[in-house]
């Protein structure tokens, strides 16, 4: 269930992106490579039962940060970690880059964006990354990195 909500969520995180204009995912893709883009939404996802989600999403090549619904997903292009904030669990995984979650586009419905912001790339980069070894000892972390 966390491997389907946290592809989901980044999913719909990156279809907001790509809906913000008439261009292909591919092409969003591509300009996020030149450009940070920063911006509001509100979904529905429809993998298991429908659920309403809304939050903001920062992206920037192969990193991308995603907050709605307690759920934020922090991704380096490298590794992907998923915290839990109600559960107060982190799942720490390989990533694929932004390219791994497009092939949910067709659970999402109802997508509404706002605040849609570009801005220069950053060389500062720690926005997308999540330091595990700032929680106390009530959290659970699990790694799943090279399973």
């Amino acid at each position: 269930m966390r491997s389907v909500r946290t592809t989901t969520l980044a999913a719909a995180l990156l279809l907001a992106v790509c809906g913000a204009s008439a261009q292909t995912p591919e092409e969003i893709i591509a300009e996020a490579r030149e450009k940070r883009v920063t911006l509001d939404y509100a979904c529905s996802i429809s993998e298991l039962s429908p659920v309403r989600i809304r939050g903001e999403l920062v992206l920037q090549g192969d990193c991308y940060y995603v907050e709605g619904n307690g759920m934020e997903v922090y991704c380096d292009g490298l590794t992907r970690w998923t915290v839990d904030i109600r559960s107060k669990e982190v799942y720490v995984e390989d990533a694929g880059g932004v390219e791994e979650v497009l092939s949910y586009r067709d659970s999402v419905s109802g997508l509404k964006l706002s605040h849609i912001r570009y801005s220069e790339l950053s060389d500062d980069l720690s926005a997308f990354t999540f330091d595990t070894s700032a929680l106390d000892s009530s959290w659970i972390v699990t790694d799943l990195r090279g399973l």
